[in-house]
This record gives structure tokens, sequence and C-alpha cells, in this order.
């Protein structure tokens, strides 16, 4: 479903694509649930802001709308498909996404990541409460995005907008469930990152799906059983959150050589559980055992970003040494990692 109040020149318009989330559903006896009438309520709120800022909104809609609690491995990669159409063919401004902030940091990271190269500001936008709420933080949320996507600077990263806060999005996290600043980002963008990788020469993308990254916590109970568990289900690729700076239970009865056999079937990425600083491999002994089992040094990029990066490069078409390099690289400003 599209959506133009009137005809106007590129440089004065945003485009506001609408995926779902809290910000479109209202109160019902089993709970909030969609509105059917978001869409016309999203024309006249987007509108209202448009106006006194001399901008012409054009307005998209994920047709279903998605619960971000349901969002999969190729949501992030399907919304941004979605962009890049929209903005070769329209060339708006600036682009505004609204997305259910469960997974909204997940969604943000990858599409820093896919729409690296886009040329027009990104910023992703959600609210804690629905629009109907009498104290709804949808309408101060959305005005701040739009403000943000027609100012940026046309190369500008993609960013999130939320309880008065434009963050990174490659560094952005949920860190709080109810509070209307919800999203925080622990560190700025890194400093002196490389660009963004071309297709490897002679590579393709090794599956028409999404790659399927999952994650596993370290935590005092885990055995090498636990382990093996979480890749039953046969994902692309594994993120470790490790204690400390990369600090695993390698004292445990085949935990290395488990590790090993996983790595050699599936890139293996270690992040720190830490709220702030890094994963540094080198620091401790049980750091040297986690990378001479294979493990990618994650440095300090959050669960989102690692998850996002490792599935972009897969899908991608990118592999062993290849693939080890550019995760430990800084691309987009995720990570504090190499920049060469």
């Amino acid at each position: 479903m599209e959506t133009m109040s009137a005809a106007a020149s590129s440089s004065r318009s945003v485009l506001v694509f609408a995926t779902g989330g809290t910000i479109g559903k209202r109160a019902s006896e089993n709970g909030l649930a969609p509105d059917p009438d978001f869409p016309e309520v999203l024309e006249q709120i987007v509108t209202g802001i448009c106006g006194p800022l001399g901008i012409t909104p054009r307005i998209n809609h994920l047709l279903p709308p998605i619960d971000s609690a349901n969002a999969d491995s190729d949501t992030a990669p399907k919304i941004a498909r979605a962009i890049r159409a929209r903005v070769r063919t329209h060339r708006p401004r600036g682009v505004v996404i609204t997305h259910g902030t469960d997974t909204l940091a997940f969604t943000a990271s990858r599409l820093a990541f896919e729409l690296a190269d886009l040329g027009v500001p990104v910023v992703i936008t959600g609210s804690q409460l629905p629009h109907g709420a009498a104290d709804t933080d949808a309408i101060d949320n959305l005005s701040l995005a739009i403000r943000a996507a027609v100012r940026a600077a046309p190369g500008s990263p993609v960013a999130v907008a939320f309880g008065g806060d434009l963050l990174p999005a490659v560094r952005t996290t949920k860190h709080d469930s109810r509070a209307l600043s919800a999203f925080r980002a622990e560190a700025p963008l890194a400093r002196g990152a490389h660009g963004m990788p071309g297709t490897p020469t002679g590579g393709t993308p090794e599956t028409i799906r999404a790659a399927r990254i999952l994650t596993f916590r370290f935590v005092p109970a885990v055995t090498v059983l636990d382990l093996q568990a979480a890749v039953g289900g046969r994902p692309d690729g594994l993120i470790l959150e490790c204690y400390g700076s990369g600090n695993a239970p390698m004292a445990r009865l085949g935990m290395a050589g488990v590790l090993r056999d996983i790595g050699a079937e599936i890139p293996v990425v270690a992040i720190t559980q830490c709220a702030l600083g890094g994963v540094e491999l080198s620091r401790y002994a049980v750091g040297h055992e986690l990378a001479k089992a294979g493990v990618i040094d994650g440095s300090d990029l959050t669960v989102e970003a690692a998850t996002a990066k490792l599935g972009y490069l897969l899908d991608a078409g990118w592999h062993g040494p290849e693939l080890r390099a550019l995760m430990e690289r800084n691309l987009v400003g995720e990570c504090a990692g190499s920049s060469r």
C-alpha cells in the first residue's frame, strides 16, 4: 500500500516504510493487536510532521505487518530490498522505517550493512506505546526520525531514533523493556571504518534464503552437550557470548574438540557478555584456546551487530579466511577491529 499527498521534488520528500510493531497497534480483548485503521492514522501523523517542514511524505506499508517478535533471518534483507527498490524509483531525501521494538536493534544492525551504500539517510524508529495511547511516544519518535532523515548528509550511517536520542544503528541495543528511552548505544561508531566489501571473486550466495545465525551464551552450568545441541538445527553461523574479554570453560572435557568440529562446519565468532569493552582472545590462555579452535575474534561487536554482520557476509558469498578477515575488520563503524 502506498500513499502520497502531492507531487514534489525528491529533494524535499521522505519515504516512511511501516513494517509493524507496537506503534501500529491498539488495545483489544486479547492485548495489543494490529490496528486496521493505522494506515490512515499514520498518514495523518506523518503529514502533520512534514507539513511545517515543507516536506512531502510518501508512505509505504509492509503487508501483512509483522510482530517484531516473529522476525526471522529473512526479515531485514526483505526490508532492505524493498527500500532499495523504492529509493531507485522515487529518490527521496531520506527514509524512515517503523519497526517493533523487540527486534528493532537486530534489524537496524543488519540494515546498517545492507544499506551502507544507499546514498540516502535511513533512520529506524518505533514506539513503546501504541499510537493511540494517552502518553504515546509514537509521534515524538516519528518526528525525530523524519527530521533526522531529511537533514542528514546523503552518506550518513543508518541510525535509530528513539526516546529523544539518535543512535548509530550498528551500535544500538535494547536495554529497557518499559522505559520510553528503551535503546542505547554503549559505544559511538568506531573510527577508521574500511567500508563495505564487494562480492567475492567468483563468489555467489550459497543459499537462496538468508543465513541463520544463532547465539550461545556461556553460563557456569554449560556442558559440551549443550553446545552441541545449540547447533543441532544446522545454523549457518554461531555467535559465542563469552565471559569478559573472551573466556569460555575450555577446561570442560571435550569443549575444545567440539568447538573445532563446529568451526570446521560453520563460522564461530566470539563476543563478550559485558556491556562495555570487547573480546581480546590473546589476553588469557583460555582465549588462546578459543582462537586455536578456530573461533573468530568479534572485538566489541554487540550481539545484534555480530549476528547481522556474519549473516550479511555469508549471504554475500564470503567464507573461509576472507570471511574471518572481514569479521575482524571494522567495516561501517561496528567494531574497534582492524581497519586494514
